[in-house]
C-alpha cells in the first residue's frame, strides 16, 4: 500500500512536533537524593542555582535546560536545582554570590569546577563534553580527606587530577592546601613539585602576579634544579601578563 500525501505531511507534522518538544530532563530535588543516585556509577553532579527573582536563570532554564541537546549532553551527569534563598545552608556551604552559578562536583558533592552567569547553549555543551564523566578518582581522594583533610598525599594527587582534567582554579586550592602542611617544608622533592604546578596552573589562569612569585620563589629556593631554564621561561610569560 502506497503512501498517501496527507500522511506524509502527517508525518512531518510530527516531526516537527517532535524536535520543538521541550526535553525531559530529571532535575533531583536535594544532594542527598543526588549523592545516592551519582555514587553507585561514579558519576558527577551538576547543581544549578537559582532564584524565583533571577531573570537569567529563566532565560537558561527555556533556552538552554529544555532543550534536546542540553538532555543528551547531560545524560552522564545527576542534576539539581536548588533554590538559592530557600536553600541558604548550601548557598553558604559553596559561596554562592551570584546567579545564575552552576556548580561541577564529584559524586559525594565536592566542587571540581564551577561556571558564573548566563551560559549560552553552545558553550554549555562544550562544557558537558570537556569537564570528566567518571569521577571515581575524585571520589576516592575526596573520601580520603574527608577521613583526613590534611593528607598530604591526597591532596598533591588531587591537585595533579584536577590539573590533568583541566581544572586549574580548583587544582590550585588543593596544591595550595598541601603547601602549607609541614610535609612541604620538609620534603623539598615535594614543595619543587607543588610550587612547579602551581605556577603553570597559575599562568593558565592568568594570573599574572602570583605566577611572578611563584617561579621567582622557585629560582631563588631550588638553584640547582634541572627545571631552572624552564622557570626563567616562564617568568617571562608571568611577566607578560602582569604587564598587561
Amino acid at each position: 500500500m502506497g503512501t498517501t500525501p496527507s500522511s506524509i505531511i502527517a508525518l512531518l507534522l510530527l516531526a516537527a512536533m517532535a524536535s520543538d518538544a521541550v526535553a525531559d530532563v530529571r532535575w533531583h530535588a536535594s544532594m542527598d537524593e543526588a549523592a545516592r543516585v551519582a555514587q553507585p556509577g561514579n558519576r558527577p553532579i551538576m547543581i544549578d542555582f537559582v532564584a524565583d527573582w533571577c531573570a537569567a536563570c529563566k532565560v537558561m532554564e527555556k533556552d538552554v535546560y529544555e532543550t534536546s541537546d542540553f538532555e543528551r549532553a547531560a545524560e552522564p551527569f545527576v542534576l539539581v536545582r536548588v533554590d538559592a534563598d530557600h536553600r541558604t545552608d548550601l548557598s553558604l556551604k559553596y559561596k554562592i554570590a551570584t546567579l545564575p552559578s552552576v556548580l561541577f562536583t564529584d559524586s559525594q558533592g565536592n566542587e571540581l569546577f564551577r561556571a558564573t552567569g548566563f551560559i549560552d547553549l553552545k558553550p554549555m555543551m562544550e562544557l558537558l563534553g570537556t569537564l570528566p564523566h567518571d569521577v571515581s578518582d575524585f571520589n576516592r581522594l575526596g573520601a580520603a580527606l574527608s577521613r583526613d583533610k590534611n593528607n598530604f598525599a591526597a591532596l598533591r594527587e588531587m591537585g595533579g587530577l584536577l590539573q590533568a582534567a583541566s581544572l586549574y582554579r580548583t587544582s590550585i586550592d588543593y596544591y595550595s592546601r598541601a603547601l602549607q602542611l609541614n610535609d612541604a617544608k620538609r620534603d623539598a622533592a615535594a614543595r619543587e613539585e607543588i610550587l612547579h604546578a602551581l605556577g603553570g596552573n597559575y599562568l593558565e589562569v592568568k594570573e599574572g602576579r602570583r605566577a611572578v612569585d611563584t617561579f621567582n620563589r622557585l629560582l631563588r629556593e631550588f638553584k640547582s634544579s634541572a627545571h631552572r631554564a624552564e622557570w626563567t621561561q616562564k617568568l617571562a610569560q608571568a611577566r607578560a601578563i602582569t604587564n598587561r
